[in-house]
């Protein structure tokens, strides 16, 4: 009866220290996760959830992955496309980027692509849901509009026509969000971007916008939570569901 009670008491203890055991493991390579740190460019601080592509597996988050070309940092939004990465806040969970399309000190360039609705993990709105960034639309029209919301962008976008047959068009672009009484007749909207500084306090240049446009704008990043992900917690430690073996 003693040798059963001192055996059975044995695998309860074997038993336990196999769950404490493997929770720690897997709550360890959590930890190294959230230990690395990479630099990019003007990016020095790239750590978790963030990672670099040719990171070791264990650092950051595999959907939050950036790459690194020519020394610039770059990142693929999900239904929008690449774009340069300027900066991380960690604080408020934001990424500003700058669409690969424009170049500095040349206002001729534009925005390649375009914001239609995000999707996890970046988002347009901040957690109380306002616009973090500004919409901008680039607006084509077939006669001259006078009119405060437009901003004429000649003569950086040449909008000249190239044969006599084809009808002259004038270029101007709207800052904010777009009403349906916005679009005058005989105008169209030809492609849309974002910027982030942006301020109606005075008549902007299309020469300023762009300006803004090169330093960027802002999205949310939705932050992972992944303590203990796939496992059960009890006071802040992480224990596997099944025990292999047992």
């Amino acid at each position: 009866m003693g040798s059963r009670s001192l055996a059975l008491s044995r695998r309860v203890l074997i038993v336990a220290f196999l769950v404490v055991g493997l929770a720690g493991e897997t709550c360890n390579a959590k930890d190294e996760s959230t230990k690395c740190t990479s630099s990019c460019g003007n990016i020095h601080n790239i750590s978790y959830p963030f990672r670099l592509k040719h990171d070791p597996k264990h650092c950051g988050n595999v959907k939050y992955t950036l790459s690194c070309e020519n020394d610039i940092p770059l990142v693929d939004v999900p239904s929008s496309g690449r774009y340069y990465v300027q900066a991380i806040n960690y604080h408020n969970q934001t990424i500003r980027l700058v669409d690969p399309g424009l170049q500095n000190n040349n206002c001729s360039s534009m925005p390649r692509n375009f914001l239609p609705g995000l999707r996890f993990p970046y988002y347009i709105d901040n957690t109380r849901g306002s616009p973090l960034s500004t919409p901008i639309f680039y607006i084509m029209c077939s006669n001259p509009v006078n009119s405060s919301l437009y901003v004429e962008t000649a003569p950086c976008l040449n909008t000249s026509a190239t044969s006599l047959v084809q009808q002259k068009t004038y270029s101007y672009v709207k800052v904010g969000a777009m009403a349906v009484g916005d679009l005058n007749r005989g105008c169209s909207v030809e492609s849309a971007s974002v910027l982030l500084n942006y301020s109606k306090d005075y008549t902007p240049s299309y020469k300023s916008i762009h300006s803004a446009l090169m330093y960027g704008f802002e999205l949310k990043v939705d932050w992972p939570y992944e303590k203990c992900q796939g496992q059960w917690t009890s006071n802040s430690k992480c224990f596997p569901h099944t025990i292999p073996g047992t």
